[in-house]
């Protein structure tokens, strides 16, 4: 209600996540723990053979930039369950939306490095440091192999995590573990890229190499500018939207179909916004001030935040018709 005390709404921002909610984050916690294993098994599988070829180069570098996501999901999870406090009064739930963002803002800085190395080789015209297959003397002993047998396991790897862990991003409505996940396909596509490359240098065709690069770098730096996006938006207070889709959350019309059910509603404008995987939310109600209760209103409170799990917190504003005309007609 508009005229609860301040303890009584930062009481409200303590609501805990539902225990099936629990258990998912806390599966979600170990499969990022494992993930970030995983990627740690790539880099040190790439960094025996980096340095033969650009595009390689561009793979380990991104895997690199890859191992903080996981961690920024982990630290924010852990941050967002503490509890108010007198300097932060409405809890720490952003903190999942400051993760996305600075996993979006690593994706940015590490595709623009990429483009940027690329184009700087193809200026150059830097040697390439892995011989052709023609020079071997046997095809079997060029030494690509064994940079090809890498980035087939660099391309495995989200493969094998990417379907699991988006699930999990689903359900808990998380917009970093979810771009994290999203990149898995991009992940796939870089390596096949870079084994392009590296084929194209052992077949003397090293502008393949470049290409890659290139290719991998437009690839990681678009995916960024998508998730940098939308990341912005959501500290802008943007209208929640259903995860990885434009489409806004129909919670917003269903909470606006059950106050405008009430007798005692003449009309009513809803507004929502998410913090972190959470929403609050606050109605404009221009009520029939004959027949509105007080005890209405908080029954009706009680209902609205019972219709998701997301919602945090709901505050119900009675306003005059005048005000309500003026605040509509402003927007």
């Amino acid at each position: 209600m508009s005229g609860s005390p301040p303890h009584a709404a930062a009481a409200s921002h303590q609501r805990r996540l539902p225990a099936d909610k629990e258990k998912e984050l806390a599966a979600a916690r170990r499969q990022e723990w494992a993930t970030w294993g995983l990627r740690l098994t790539v880099i040190a599988a790439l960094y025996g053979v980096v340095g033969n070829s650009q595009a390689l180069s561009a793979i380990w570098l991104k895997s690199l930039w890859a191992l903080w996501p996981p961690l920024a999901f982990l630290a924010a999870s852990a941050l967002e369950r503490r509890p108010p406090s007198r300097r932060f009064p409405f809890g720490f739930y952003r903190a999942v939306s400051i993760g996305f963002l600075t996993s979006a803002l690593s994706l940015v800085a590490m595709g623009a490095y990429l483009i940027v190395s690329g184009l700087q080789s193809h200026v150059l015209d830097d040697p390439d440091k892995l011989a052709t297959i023609s020079a071997m003397p046997a095809w079997w002993q060029w030494p690509g192999w064994w940079v090809v047998a890498a980035l087939a396991y660099s391309m495995a790897v989200p493969l094998v995590i990417g379907r699991r862990r988006k699930a999990h991003a689903i359900n808990l409505h998380d917009k970093g573990l979810y771009a994290d996940a999203s990149m898995g396909q991009v992940n796939w596509m870089a390596a096949a890229t870079a084994i392009c490359g590296v084929l194209g240098i052992g077949l003397g065709a090293a502008w393949l190499d470049i290409a890659a690069t290139l290719l991998i770098g437009v690839a990681v730096f678009g995916q960024g500018l998508r998730h940098l996006y939308t990341a912005i938006c959501d500290l802008m207070d943007e209208v929640p939207r259903e995860l990885g889709s434009h489409r806004i959350t129909p919670l917003v019309a269903k909470i606006h179909r059950q106050i405008q059910a009430e007798p005692w509603v003449e009309t009513v404008r809803v507004r929502l916004r998410e913090e972190g995987r959470m929403l609050t939310g606050i109605a404009l109600i221009c009520p029939d001030e004959s027949r509105a209760r007080l005890v209405d209103m908080e029954a009706l409170r009680d209902t609205i935040t019972d219709l998701d799990w997301r919602l945090l917190d709901f505050q119900l504003v009675p306003v005059s018709r005048a005000d309500f005309e003026r605040e509509c007609s402003a927007r």
